[in-house]
């Protein structure tokens, strides 16, 4: 994918809580979760990026 498109791959949750983190001044380190479900059976992987913090 295109760099120029890759920001189609941002959640509007995630522009939302941005938002309101600047706004409220918040710059301190953020905690979130981490939740997979269980694959569908015809899955054999799950590829991920950008989780050198949770590992």
């Amino acid at each position: 994918m295109p760099i120029t498109q890759s920001a189609l791959l941002t959640d509007l949750y995630q522009l939302t809580m941005l938002q309101t983190y600047h706004a409220q001044g918040m710059e301190d380190t953020a905690v979130f979760e981490l939740f997979v479900r269980r694959l569908p059976p015809e899955r054999g992987f799950l590829l991920t990026a950008g989780l050198e913090q949770v590992l």
